[in-house]
């Protein structure tokens, strides 16, 4: 049972169910949340999904192009039969013709159009997929409220909202449409004022050819005259006879150009689309080769770089303790050298003190000697000098 029958259970106007009414719609919700949930909880292979879409879109576009192909095999060819229909003197199929090159054209752009609404309106299998998953929990939200509306009053106003959302959203595509068909009846009423006007300068071309016609025969009889007016009207009558003449084969050739132009243009937005397909499919497997590579990269150049970071720990560690060792060494040496050079620096202060002891000891005897000699004469008991050699060398005999 869909939301549109489920609301006209109830009322617009949110009036309760009778209880049969209740149990029933509570039955049908359960019903249709199973179903919901069954589909959700399916998986089908994206590939599949992906193959059998291609396919069935791929049908439908290759029919179409199959009737594009016929419809301009048909247009060339009655665009090729004009330059014959021209030369014969019943023009009534030279306007068949040209009615027929109208319908052609018309019935050509209609199909173009059909073909891109159609390659507008595929989507593709992940957006689709994406897409039915979002409506289906929309719907499934949808149902519980309601469940949980009818168990609590027995009414079910959200559904009823939906319900008037989804008539308005009628209404205005109804709307749209008829703005659409208004439109499509201006262009066809365009089309139709175009058609009769090209009908009236067709009947004004036959008018003017019948007047050339009549012309000729006036001609004629004029030639045999001899009249130079009637030579000199004639020229001017050929002249916009070929004046127009060229203008319609110029306004012809225009007309085949541009169509040559809308053929490239097909031809060439179908070979875009295929190179666009063949190379997005391309990049995105090279994508994923190279995320994968990457990946790879990136997980081997971490566990290498983690792997260095532990053996530069290792090494500072072991570092630090050669560094402790060797300022212990050091601190050691230091403290060592230190004594020796204190115990040096006082031996040597010791000897020097007793050199300069002994020398000044000897230097005293010295003087006494020298003083207290009975055979030294009184100017020549001078000491001598405490640096003198003698002094050092000269014993002490007191």
């Amino acid at each position: 049972m869909d939301a549109p029958m489920l609301a006209r259970e109830g009322s617009y106007e949110g009036e309760s169910l009778s209880n049969v009414e209740t149990v029933h719609a509570l039955h049908v919700l359960h019903v249709a949340l199973d179903k919901l949930g069954l589909v959700g909880a399916t998986r089908v292979d994206p590939q599949l999904q992906a193959a059998a879409l291609a396919q069935s879109v791929g049908e439908e576009i290759t029919q179409m192009l199959a009737g594009q192909k016929k419809l301009e095999d048909q247009y060339v060819a009655l665009v090729a039969e004009q330059p014959q229909l021209r030369n014969l003197p019943n023009k009534n199929k030279l306007y068949e013709n040209q009615k027929a090159v109208h319908t052609t054209a018309e019935q050509l752009r209609l199909g173009t159009q059909a073909l891109v609404r159609n390659l507008k309106a595929s989507p593709g299998v992940s957006e689709n997929m994406a897409k039915v998953a979002v409506q289906r929990q929309a719907l499934q939200q949808l149902l519980h409220h309601c469940t949980a509306q009818l168990l609590a009053s027995q009414t079910c106003p959200v559904l009823a909202e939906y319900v008037e959302g989804v008539e308005k959203h009628d209404l205005e595509t109804q709307a749209t449409i008829e703005r659409e068909r208004i439109t499509s009846a201006a262009v066809k009423q365009l089309k139709a004022e175009i058609k009769d006007e090209k009908s009236k300068h067709e009947e004004q071309m036959r008018r003017a050819g019948q007047a050339l016609a009549e012309l000729n025969g006036q001609q004629k009889a004029v030639a045999l005259g001899g009249s130079s007016k009637a030579r000199y009207r004639e020229a001017q009558v050929g002249a916009a006879n070929e004046c127009a003449r060229r203008l319609e084969s110029n306004s012809l050739s225009e007309v085949q150009d541009q169509i040559a132009v809308l053929q490239q243009q097909l031809e060439i937005d179908h070979q875009v689309q295929e190179a666009g397909s063949a190379y997005s499919e391309k990049v995105q497997a090279w994508l994923r080769e190279e995320t994968i590579e990457w990946g790879s990269r990136i997980d081997a150049d971490v566990a290498a770089k983690e792997k260095d970071t532990e053996a530069v720990k290792q090494e500072r560690q072991r570092d630090l303790i050669k560094l402790k060792d060797m300022k212990e060494k050091h601190e050691k040496e230091t403290s060592l050298k230190a004594e020796r050079d204190s115990t040096a620096k006082d031996a040597a202060d010791r000897e020097a003190a007793d050199q300069v002891h002994s020398c000044h000891m000897h230097h005293l005897c010295h003087v006494l000697m020298w003083h207290y000699r009975p055979d030294t004469p009184e100017t020549l008991k001078v000491p001598p000098s405490p640096s003198s050699r003698c002094c050092v060398r000269m014993p002490c005999s007191i």
